[in-house]
C-alpha cells in the first residue's frame, strides 16, 4: 500500500471562489482515478503548525498506480493550470505503508 499526502496553503489574495473550485476539483479525483483508495481532504486543524491550511491524503495499492495518477494528463493539467498558480507552498510525500 502506498500512502500519498499533499499539504498546502493558498497564495494570499486567492479568492474564496477559486479556493472552492480547487477543493471541489480535488474532491472529484477519486471518481476520475479509480485506483485511489481512502481519499481524504480537509482543513488543517493542528494547533502546533498552521503553515499549511489544507491536507489531502490518498492510498494506492502499489507504486505503479500512484505513478500512473501523477503522470496522467488530467493530473498534470490540473496542477499546471489551477493548483500551482494559486498555491503559495506545498509539501508532498509518499511512502510504503504496512497494510
Amino acid at each position: 500500500m502506498i500512502r500519498h499526502m499533499v499539504v498546502f496553503r493558498f497564495k494570499a489574495g486567492t479568492g474564496a471562489a477559486t479556493q472552492d473550485l480547487i477543493l471541489q476539483e480535488l474532491q472529484r479525483f477519486p471518481s476520475r482515478f479509480p485506483a485511489m483508495k481512502r481519499f481524504g481532504l480537509g482543513t488543517n486543524l493542528s494547533k502546533r503548525d498552521q503553515r499549511f491550511s489544507h491536507v489531502m491524503t490518498v492510498e494506492f495499492e502499489n507504486r505503479a498506480e500512484l505513478e500512473a495518477y501523477l503522470d496522467s494528463d488530467e493530473h498534470e493539467h490540473f496542477v499546471a493550470t489551477l493548483f500551482r498558480p494559486n498555491v503559495e507552498e506545498r509539501a508532498i510525500a509518499s511512502y510504503e505503508a504496512d497494510t
